[in-house]
């Protein structure tokens, strides 16, 4: 690197149905886009660990595993990405979570609507309560999509919805 050039940012992207998982403190993971899917962030501040998943789908039955991208289920993808947070040293007693998205982007017509973003949602917290993971704060519902980054350093989460400033969570 020259003398006086920037620092490279480090950051990493979960798109759809995704987990991202860093020890490094330098390291930005992302979310881009969040509409009806949610944002599941977790952190172990001792640990200094962060994941994030990308949930696009309420529950996946057992056969959808094995025909795809099974992580793009919220059933699927926390479980998953506790254990890569497990793996990367994290201590699952001191896990703590906030979650983003879940809006309504689409209606079904005359009135009716898919409720894609509110079952998300619903999924994404009985998950975490099953797995016994406290919700520390969470920016869900309304119908403007969002980006979700956690600074892994920190631990900050912090949200920018479309139209709006960016927010901590």
């Amino acid at each position: 690197m020259a003398v006086g050039a920037p620092a490279q940012d480090k950051s990493l992207v979960a798109n759809l149905g995704e987990i991202k998982v860093s020890s490094d403190p330098e390291m930005t993971l992302s979310c881009l886009g969040v509409g009806s899917c949610v944002a599941v962030c977790i952190y172990d501040s001792k640990a200094g660990v962060g994941g994030m998943a990308h949930v696009v789908l309420p529950f996946s039955d057992n056969g959808v595993r094995a025909r795809g991208n099974g992580t793009k289920y919220a059933n699927i993808a926390i479980p998953e990405l506790l254990q890569q947070m497990r793996d990367a040293g994290a201590v699952r007693s001191r896990l703590v979570a906030k979650i983003s998205g879940g809006a309504q982007m689409f209606k079904a017509g005359a009135g009716a609507t898919m409720e894609t973003g509110k079952r998300n949602v619903e999924a994404v917290k009985k998950v975490l309560a099953d797995e016994a993971i406290k919700i520390s704060g969470e920016d869900t519902g309304g119908t403007k999509g969002r980006t979700v980054r956690i600074h892994v350093g920190s631990g900050k989460i912090t949200i920018k919805t479309v139209g709006g400033p960016e927010n901590e969570l």
